[in-house]
């Protein structure tokens, strides 16, 4: 056998989190996170943490932005959310919502396959709230338009719960406090953590993930890594 070098891209699962504030106004974006592409993204943001003195009126927010993502016929310009990619990943992505109904998540939208008469796989924008981290929905990456809404009393709880999972590709906080958004970007086991915004970042940015989210990074001139090998040369003279 041979041995080689290997950069690996695992699942993964990403959390979001907003805290009173900022967030209140600005952490609706969060919706996109999880329904552009249909959320098969590898970074899409499945679990959505919001602070409990917020969420009354967090949520509606989200569920309203949400709102606006209309599964349709791609080529169609006014569409934004397409088909999941093939029939199996749909029937995963609707296992997942059964999963947590039968978990006893609150189903909030969505949750249905819809447009069957197209023979298309498109599921709708789904929210659950009233979800725990233990979880099946919360724990395993879904690749679909699927949210799950948790909810956190102090930074610690949050922390706690985000880090709470074999993934560790991105992360995003939503505060007006930028001294809480560094501490708690360093707490976050995650590769990538974003503040106040989702999914930023260029080519100087190296991404790449913790935990079983895989290793090394892409983009940035540690991408060079894994082409290059270290040489050491030791002279006498």
């Amino acid at each position: 056998s041979r041995q080689r070098n290997c950069l690996q891209s695992r699942r993964s699962l990403h959390c979001r989190f907003s805290a009173a504030g900022r967030a209140l106004y600005q952490g609706t974006a969060a919706a996109s996170a999880i329904a552009f592409n249909q959320g098969e993204v590898c970074t899409a943001g499945s679990r959505l943490l919001v602070e409990r003195s917020i969420k009354e009126r967090f949520l509606p927010m989200v569920l309203e932005a949400l709102a606006t993502w209309k599964p349709g016929n791609p080529l169609d310009p006014a569409t934004n959310v397409g088909a999941l990619v093939d029939t199996q990943q749909m029937n995963t992505v609707l296992s997942y919502i059964e999963a947590g109904h039968a978990e006893g998540a609150r189903l909030v939208a969505g949750g249905k396959r819809i447009l069957q008469e197209t023979g298309g796989t498109y599921v709708e924008p789904t929210i659950f709230d009233g979800v725990n981290n233990a979880m099946k929905i919360a724990q395993e990456e879904i690749f679909g338009p699927v949210l799950s809404v948790l909810t956190f009393d102090s930074d610690e709880e949050a922390i706690q719960i985000a880090n709470d999972t074999p993934y560790g590709l991105a992360a995003a906080v939503w505060t007006a406090n930028i001294s809480r958004a560094h501490l708690t970007a360093k707490a976050l086991r995650a590769g990538s953590v974003w503040v106040n915004q989702y999914d930023g970042g260029d080519m100087t940015a190296p991404f790449g993930g913790f935990k079983q989210s895989g290793n090394g990074r892409d983009k940035s001139l540690h991408a060079f890594d894994k082409y290059t090998e270290l040489k050491s040369t030791w002279i006498k003279l």
